[in-house]
């Protein structure tokens, strides 16, 4: 099936090779351009597209409206805002776009960028999730610093001195790496001190599941909220993560998942930020429900929203492009099921991480979820729960940075 992608930019130039070039690009896409902001408006009225690329500073409409139209007639095309005279940290705060383009960009740029979204549009595949992600006023993006150290790590995975450097130029990820790197997960028995080393020792993906989760958490850390506490939030992610990657090594998987598996632990609570902020009349009664119950949240927030918090991370994730095995991941932890050949692997590792986090450092102040033994047995790690649930929680800030 054909995909629809309008794209709307006042300067011809401009907007004949964007559309020349997505055109190119794969023959299910119908790529459309339009210079006037208000003739795109009235096409998206009569058909409405599956993405919209547009300007931000054109006469007439300027994207920023022209997108909150097309959210209103259509909340499921997907919106993109791009800017070549607006600084992308003030482009984030634009809420009718799904994501963020910075002029110039490279086609292979665009390219990722709209096959990505494409990839979170189609993960939405039940009625519950997509009523919310249709509701949607605000959702965290990535801020310039962490767009440069993220694009430093994808020109060059070996580039550990430079991506230091642009660690060293952000205090709460200098923190965060120091911290990491001298936990006894990666301790070496000296301590680090320089932002440069602590690279070296982690590998720049952990230095990218880091950038990713201090994008989170500084989005929401303002976040006004009677029944949230994010620095409790924050915590939980980061006990979750380390004893997720610490499972994993302990059960012989690769470096590979174990850093798989921190990663998704950092993220997997963005769901649920997601729907405070946005819902937060429906989340407080699901967390009256919770309390009234006495009983865990996550159920109590299906029951509200008819989706879980992970299935909305999942889609949030795949939106920033995050692979697909994270992704996975954190989708399974509502309803973890063992793989058929019962081997332990990164969902085990996170799911059982988030049960045994959930007692020593509890993301809220709700009954916490209890271990499915049948789970745990089938993954093989009957034996390990014993030791596992010993493990001391790591030393760390209890800010949300």
């Amino acid at each position: 099936m054909k995909r629809s992608i309008y794209v709307v930019d006042d300067q011809a130039g401009v907007l004949d090779t964007m559309v020349l070039v997505l055109s190119c690009v794969d023959p299910e896409w119908s790529v459309q351009g339009f210079q006037d902001p208000l003739q795109a408006l009235e096409a998206v009225k009569a058909k409405p597209p599956d993405l919209v690329v547009s300007d931000q500073l054109m006469p007439g409409l300027q994207g920023s409206q022209l997108l909150e139209e097309v959210r209103a007639i259509s909340p499921t095309t997907v919106r993109v805002i791009m800017s070549g005279y607006v600084a992308l940290n003030k482009l984030t705060l634009i809420t009718s776009a799904h994501q963020y383009l910075a002029k110039p960009f490279d086609s292979a740029h665009l390219r990722q960028l709209i096959q990505r979204s494409f990839a979170a549009r189609d993960r939405i595949k039940d009625g519950g999730l997509q009523k919310v992600i249709t509701g949607l006023k605000s959702i965290p993006s990535l801020r310039q610093v962490h767009q440069s150290l993220l694009s430093e790590l994808e020109d060059n995975r070996h580039a550990s001195t430079s991506v230091g450097h642009l660690v060293s130029a952000d205090a709460g990820l200098s923190i965060k790496v120091l911290q990491l790197a001298n936990s006894p997960l990666f301790g070496q028995g000296e301590l680090i001190t320089s932002p440069v080393d602590a690279v070296i020792c982690l590998g720049t993906d952990l230095v990218a599941a880091l950038v990713f989760s201090q994008t989170l958490f500084r989005y929401y850390e303002n976040l006004s909220q009677a029944d949230i506490d994010v620095a409790r939030i924050w915590s939980h992610c980061w006990e979750m993560a380390y004893l997720a990657q610490h499972f994993c090594r302990e059960k012989g998987l690769t470096r590979k998942a174990g850093e798989e598996a921190f990663l998704a632990g950092l993220l997997h609570e963005s769901g649920r930020l997601i729907l405070s902020d946005n819902f937060p009349d429906q989340f407080h009664a699901a967390c009256e429900a919770a309390r009234r119950s006495r009983s865990p949240l996550a159920p109590r927030l299906r029951e509200t929203f008819q989706t879980g918090a992970p299935q909305l991370t999942a889609w949030l994730l795949e939106l920033w492009g995050l692979p697909v095995s994270v992704i996975d991941a954190i989708a399974a932890l509502d309803k973890p099921e063992p793989p058929p050949h019962g081997a332990f692997s990164v969902p085990a590792a996170l799911y059982i991480a988030d049960c045994l986090a959930g007692r020593k450092s509890p993301a809220d102040a709700f009954v916490p979820e209890d271990l499915d033994p049948a789970y745990v047995t089938a993954v093989g790690c009957t034996g390990d729960i014993g030791a596992w649930g010993e493990l001391p929680l790591m030393e760390q800030s209890r800010g949300a940075k």
